[in-house]
């Protein structure tokens, strides 16, 4: 049975699934008791692993859809590359988004592409994807965050990545949608979007360039790495439990 209150959709970015969400999800239904929390995974990643990633965000968003029975509006908190998905899912369908947090995601069509991947990740990115599973999410982890190497995340991590292995071919796939996703007018819902400063992986101002030209609100972190939910969950959490209770 569902809850009364809107339900919260939790979309994550390129390469990962759900439960790299981490702590966030409980954090997030410990503040929201009458909501449910629905975590979702893209084509290609986590329980959908087996899945053709879409090359495109517009077919992402259908593809998350189709596993929705109602049509009811939600919240969506999204980061990165979900970010993207949440973006075209209100420009899409605005009836079906409440409200929309983006974390740390851009738009070819407001940042240049050395802002919306800083360069010197390029060959890392590249390395990563053509590595074994250890490797790569060490690698991943230190390009998302900005704390010490945490021996049991990451060990978590490879466990997911073993259980639901991502392919190469969906690891280029989820890469290009990102890359070619632009979006020319500001959603009709209610908008936050919150960014790094010292995000080692997309320049903060990829999203503070979308925020500007919308006039939306921006909130920025100054600790944590481009990983958020990550770094500082309940400090995630409570910006999103201010703009939700003060949009009511």
């Amino acid at each position: 049975m569902m809850k009364q209150s809107t339900p919260f959709v939790l979309i994550r970015g390129l390469f990962r699934e759900q439960r790299h969400w981490g702590r966030f999800p409980a954090l997030l239904s410990k503040a929201f008791p009458d909501s449910d929390v629905i975590c979702v995974d893209i084509p290609g990643a986590g329980r959908r692993n087996m899945e053709l990633s879409p090359t495109s965000i517009e077919s992402m968003v259908d593809k998350i859809r189709d596993d929705f029975d109602a049509r009811v509006p939600v919240n969506i908190i999204a980061i990165s590359m979900g970010g993207m998905i949440g973006l075209q899912w209100a420009a899409m369908y605005p009836d079906e988004v409440n409200s929309l947090i983006c974390i740390n995601t851009s738009a070819k069509n407001y940042s240049t592409f050395c802002h919306r991947l800083r360069p010197k990740n390029y060959f890392n990115i590249i390395k990563a994807a053509f590595s074994n599973v250890k490797y790569r999410e060490k690698a991943i982890y230190s390009l998302v965050s900005n704390r010490p190497e945490n021996t049991e995340v990451i060990n978590g991590w490879i466990s997911y990545a073993d259980e639901y292995p991502i392919s190469k071919n969906n690891f280029f796939r989820q890469l290009l949608a990102a890359f070619r996703f632009d979006i020319t007018r500001p959603v009709s819902c209610r908008v936050l979007f919150i960014s790094s400063l010292n995000d080692n992986l997309v320049s903060h101002i990829a999203t503070k360039a979308i925020a500007e030209k919308w006039l939306a609100p921006m909130i920025v972190n100054t600790l944590a790495g481009h990983d958020i939910p990550l770094d500082d969950p309940q400090w995630l959490c409570d910006k999103v439990e201010s703009f939700i209770t003060h949009s009511h």
